[in-house]
């Protein structure tokens, strides 16, 4: 849960995520061009973090790395962790992998 009293920590939480739905949900459209109104299982999309953590929980979606986490980051910071620019990859690169590491 974001800490309220910090600005950066409820930025941090609004990066999106890739996630696939578990479930199929009535009553909630993620995409305005489509006419449905539900969203079917299996379904893929990106979500704020603070949306998809909740959905998570109750097992309705289950998330996938961001492309700031992928292995070619990973293999850059191993190569030569003072040349990679992480705070071009994701604003908040510590904070959001500090919340999505649990996840």
């Amino acid at each position: 849960m974001a800490n309220y009293n910090e600005i950066d920590d409820i930025l941090a939480e609004e990066e999106f995520v890739p996630v696939v739905f578990q479930k199929a949900i009535n009553g909630v459209k993620i995409d305005e061009s489509t006419e449905k109104g539900h969203v079917e299982q299996g379904s893929k999309t990106e979500l704020p973090f603070w949306l998809a953590r909740e959905l998570h929980m109750r097992q309705a979606v289950s998330i996938s790395v961001p492309a700031c986490f992928n292995q070619k980051t990973r293999l850059e910071i191993q190569a030569d962790a003072a040349c990679v620019d992480l705070r071009s990859r994701c604003p908040y690169f510590y904070e959001f992998g500090c919340k999505l590491a649990p996840l």
